[in-house]
């Protein structure tokens, strides 16, 4: 048994499969593929391609169980109560890393892997105005292009530290000032400002 039919889990279910192993993926998720399909935007990576490769990989004879989650639809010992001999842990990492600044927890407010998740789980949602993404990384990156694609006015990723510091690939961040988004460095988010549960706004510290 592999849990989680992303990256992780469908290489080893495919290599298990060429020594010969009966193979069972189970994901939470409606389709395989973890977080290449949840967490990377269409344009980087065509649901098409991605489809194509997992689909090559599971025709060796791998079974496939989807929308079925660990510690709802099946636990460890059921598993072993069903016969699996081996099982082999594949969930990835999903829990995003949160500002820890005041007012965060507010439903405007949210993580980047859960943004992107939810473009592709929903119809992506309309995000007029302005929209703040706090981070250098290549999440952020994907979640100020993706939130261009839904729609937002202005976007503008607040990065604490220099261009030359940002993790994010060049290639990544010159794509993204190309289509508009505006990165501001050495600033970092003190609050969020909320007035009767709206958000105004995100106070920063210019570094």
């Amino acid at each position: 048994a592999v849990i989680g039919g992303g990256p992780s889990g469908l290489t080893c279910g495919y290599f298990l499969r060429q020594k010969g192993y009966e193979v069972t993926i189970l994901d939470k998720q409606p389709k395989l593929g973890g977080m290449l399909r949840y967490g990377i935007p269409e344009y980087r990576l065509p649901q098409a391609v991605l489809d194509k490769e997992i689909n090559y990989l599971v025709a060796h004879g791998i079974t496939v169980k989807t929308g079925t989650k660990l510690g709802e639809a099946f636990t460890l010992d059921s598993l072993r109560a069903d016969g699996f001999e081996a099982i082999y842990l594949a969930m990835g990492s999903w829990v995003a890393k949160g500002m820890g600044v005041e007012n965060e927890k507010h439903p405007r407010i949210l993580p980047g892997i859960v943004y992107l998740e939810g473009c592709k789980l929903d119809t992506p949602p309309r995000m007029p105005g302005t929209v703040a993404i706090v981070g250098g990384g290549n999440t952020a990156i994907d979640a100020a292009r993706t939130a261009l694609r839904c729609g937002a006015s202005k976007v503008a990723i607040l990065y604490r530290r220099t261009r030359q510091e940002m993790p994010a690939d060049d290639i990544e961040v010159e794509d993204a000032l190309e289509e508009g988004v505006d990165i501001q460095y050495l600033v970092a988010p003190k609050k969020a400002v909320i007035d009767n549960g709206k958000l105004l706004g995100l106070e920063c510290y210019r570094m």
